[in-house]
């Protein structure tokens, strides 16, 4: 009985050896910066989600000078004004901290969204592209460049200029071309922190 399982086990390795012979595993890599950076509609996306930062930008700076010019006037007359209406005037300055906070909050998970929704079209695109690109040349597996442990030297597995020429573009040399447009990567900071530090003393 147990020569019979060993001769089953060696038939098993035999037959594994011999399919990987006849399909040996070939994997390339996919550097998705580099790929993004020279799309013309990535380029385009960038430029629409730096637009919609900068809007969401200044309506916080307008929420936070109108808070600021309250708080102003408060420390300026607070003394001077009857108690209801001091203490009117500083449960608004209370308010509008709290509701330029959620603003600021609610404005780095719209960017975010925004973000998304604009690459989606792109890394479908690339993504049906890629599966293609695999297909004819062979790759069993394709990886993202920064999985990569290490870079191979063998540069024929490098599939990223193989993906641009096939969208029809002509890539740009490695040492001109951009890490990434400047957005490409979700950003919950999009730089529109408030200075909510009015509270009435």
């Amino acid at each position: 009985m147990k020569n019979l399982q060993i001769r089953v086990l060696l038939l098993t390795l035999f037959w594994a050896y011999g399919a990987f012979a006849q399909n040996p595993i070939k994997i390339g890599y996919f550097d998705y910066a580099y790929v993004i950076s020279q799309l013309p509609e990535a380029k385009a996306a960038d430029a629409d989600l730096k637009a919609y930062t900068e809007k969401l930008q200044k309506d916080l700076q307008n929420k936070e000078a109108e808070l600021r010019a309250k708080y102003e006037r408060y420390v300026r007359e607070g003394e001077k004004m009857p108690a209801p209406t001091r203490e009117a005037l500083a449960k608004e300055i209370e308010t509008g901290q709290q509701q330029l906070q959620e603003f600021q909050q609610k404005a780095e998970n719209d960017i975010v969204q925004k973000q998304n929704k604009l690459l989606a079209p792109i890394n479908e695109k690339l993504e049906k592209t890629l599966k293609e690109v695999a297909k004819e040349n062979g790759f069993t597996y394709v990886i993202r460049k920064e999985a990569l442990l290490f870079e191979p030297e063998d540069t024929s597995l490098d599939v990223s200029v193989l993906v641009l020429k096939k969208l029809g573009i002509t890539p740009a040399p490695a040492n001109q071309q951009n890490t990434k447009p400047n957005n490409t990567t979700p950003n919950t900071n999009p730089n529109i922190k408030p200075n909510t530090n009015t509270k009435p003393r």
